[in-house]
Order: structure tokens, then C-alpha cells, then sequence
């Protein structure tokens, strides 16, 4: 099956919520706030989908950068249906791609999730967090 990969800046908060409603990140995502999300794809500077032939998204990773020296990339999702086919790591290769060789790619994982990033070559980065008051 053939997979899209694509820069999509106007990713629809459907096709969003179609994605990240069918991975572990779902309870951890103001799904259920359709605004909230809106927000967030729009201050999103780089977003990538993954589309198999007739446009049924599969994956994204959203992502914020400087353009000079660092990108963050906040939401990495495949569709538990679809996962274990490299769409994650083709996701972050296109988003690699389309940054250029100035600016590193960050991701903060979730502690299941770090076996995933160790495998495709990441390399373990201490982080933290100070969390939101509004989770809504």
C-alpha cells in the first residue's frame, strides 16, 4: 500500500482527532474540545501527515520550530490499525527532510514510547514540564 507524506498546514481538526483518538495519547488530548485543538494546529508551524492512497490520514506528527536551530515536535500519532508499518519513523524522516540539516528535531515521549525512539535512532534527552492549570 502506497503511504503520502506531506506537509499539511491546514490539517483539519477531524482528520486530527481521527488520528489521535485511536492511539494512548487519546486521554491526554483536548479531544473533546474542538476549539482547543484548532488552537493548537494553528500554532503549529510544521505539520506532517501520513495519507495512504485514498486519503485516509494514518499518522501525523505536529511540530513547532524556530527555523534556525530547533524543532519540537509535540504530537507524533499513528493509528493503532496502522502501526508497525514505519509510518512513525517516515513521519519524523519527512519532518527531518523538510527542516534541513540546521535544525534538530526534539520529541518528549512518553516513558512506553521510548523503546520506539531509542529504535529508529533517537537519542535519550532529559526534559521537564511544568503543567497546564487548564487541561480542558
Amino acid at each position: 500500500m502506497t503511504i503520502v507524506y506531506a506537509r499539511e498546514q491546514n490539517l483539519s481538526v477531524e482528520d486530527y482527532a481521527a488520528v489521535v483518538s485511536e492511539t494512548t495519547m487519546r486521554t491526554n488530548r483536548p479531544l473533546a474540545n474542538p476549539a482547543r485543538v484548532a488552537e493548537m494546529l494553528a500554532g503549529s508551524n510544521l505539520i506532517v501527515s501520513a495519507r495512504d492512497a485514498d486519503g485516509t490520514i494514518l499518522g501525523l506528527a505536529r511540530c513547532m520550530s524556530d527555523t534556525a536551530w530547533i524543532c519540537y515536535c509535540s504530537d507524533l500519532a499513528v493509528k493503532e490499525s496502522a502501526q508497525g508499518r514505519g509510518i512513525g519513523k517516515a513521519l519524523l524522516d519527512k519532518c527531518t527532510e523538510l527542516l534541513g540539516p540546521r535544525i534538530g528535531l526534539v520529541i518528549a515521549a512518553y516513558p512506553e514510547a521510548a523503546p520506539f525512539y531509542e529504535k529508529i535512532g533517537m537519542e535519550p534527552a532529559q526534559a521537564f514540564y511544568r503543567g497546564r492549570t487548564d487541561d480542558k
